[in-house]
């Protein structure tokens, strides 16, 4: 991983020039405050090149950061690859938008390797799009729910998660719905999915699963609300509402394409 070197005030680059680690520099144009510009190192063309420009040297040096790989963005690539992978699941580094005649702005998050997708459009450093727009972090523009790939012939959804907590949510839901006297799930094959998914549902995210898997977690979540590791008391914190809007929507997306196969 390259290193920021030749820093001084005013001034950083982001690997050693004229090696395979050089990335770009970020530097202030200003003589007094700040006014800062990044330029990123363009391996197709062989130069640096303007990328973006940041209010202070770490916004500038993030940004740099992001696009070299070297941080995540907390984003996916938006690309749709293919049937067997789905959409892109690389981090995504930047942003293609347009503006229409109906004043709606359409934009899509691309990594690397898929930034030159919609190459008409305007694009921009997600960091600073994010600074100026915001961006969604369900990614609910795309049409059809983000994909993920196959697992055991079946079409897999992606489900955006922010940390541990999503995981100790989704399991003590689970948990209690196993315990309970009274069926959650109509079929053993949920229940099947819910004892797997107690061993084997990672962490932290995205996760990407199945439409059984998508409709266990969230009959579970709707009938037993779940307990973060953090939380002092079961259905202490909001996070528990965020993941039930999160699975429902993944679990719609799964239904309808389900339904269209068969119709």
């Amino acid at each position: 991983m390259s290193s920021w070197t030749g820093t001084r005030e005013g001034f950083a680059r982001l690997g050693a020039e004229y090696t395979p680690d050089y990335q770009g520099y970020v530097i202030n144009v200003r003589d007094e405050g700040e006014d800062w510009y990044v330029y990123a190192w363009d391996d197709r063309n062989g130069v640096t090149a303007y990328l973006a420009r940041a209010a202070t040297e770490n916004s500038a040096r993030e940004i740099l950061e992001i696009h070299a790989g070297f941080r995540r963005s907390g984003y996916l690539c938006e690309a749709w690859v293919s049937k067997e992978v789905g959409h892109c699941p690389e981090n995504a580094t930047g942003v293609r938008w347009a503006d229409f005649r109906t004043e709606r702005r359409i934009h899509s998050l691309f990594c690397p390797a898929h930034s030159e997708v919609h190459p008409s459009w305007a694009w921009t450093p997600i960091s600073t799009y994010l600074a100026e727009w915001g961006i969604d972090p369900e990614n609910t523009a795309m049409s059809g729910g983000r994909r993920g790939p196959f697992h055991d012939g079946e079409q897999t959804w992606v489900v955006i998660t922010d940390g541990p907590c999503a995981s100790g949510h989704v399991l003590s839901s689970l948990r209690r719905a196993l315990a309970a006297k009274e069926p959650v799930w109509a079929g053993t094959e949920y229940v099947n999915a819910a004892r797997e998914l107690q061993d084997q549902l990672p962490h932290e995210g995205p996760w990407t699963l199945t439409r059984t898997e998508l409709h266990t977690i969230r009959r579970a979540m709707s009938r037993f609300r779940g307990r973060g590791p953090w939380c002092q008391a079961t259905g202490q914190c909001g996070f528990h509402d965020l993941m039930v809007e999160r699975i429902t929507e993944a679990s719609e997306h799964a239904i309808r394409h389900r339904q269209q196969g068969l119709s």
